[in-house]
C-alpha cells in the first residue's frame, strides 16, 4: 500500500492535501479521485463558465502526480 493525498478546489475554495489515504496503486488512487470529483459535483458545479472543480492527486512525499478537473463549458450555437 502506498499514501496519497487530495489536495480539492471547488466552489468554496482550496482544501490542502492534509490526510493521507492508502490505495495499492496510483490507479486506486486515480478511480478514487474520479469518485470525490463526482460527489464534489454532486454539491455545486463550477458557478461561471471557465472555471472548474479539481483533485490533485499528490504522492506520499506530497509531490504532484495527477490533476482531475471538471471544467464548466456552456458553448451558444448559432441560431438559423
Amino acid at each position: 500500500m502506498s499514501a496519497f493525498y487530495f489536495k480539492t478546489h471547488d466552489n468554496d475554495g482550496t482544501v490542502p492535501a492534509d490526510r493521507a489515504f492508502e490505495f495499492p496503486d496510483l490507479i486506486s488512487a486515480v478511480e478514487q479521485a474520479k469518485r470525490v470529483l463526482a460527489e464534489m459535483a454532486l454539491d455545486g458545479l463550477p458557478s461561471a463558465p471557465g472555471e472548474r472543480l479539481s483533485i490533485e492527486v499528490q504522492n506520499g512525499q506530497r509531490m504532484p502526480i495527477v490533476n482531475l478537473e471538471l471544467e464548466l463549458t456552456i458553448s451558444y450555437l448559432r441560431q438559423s
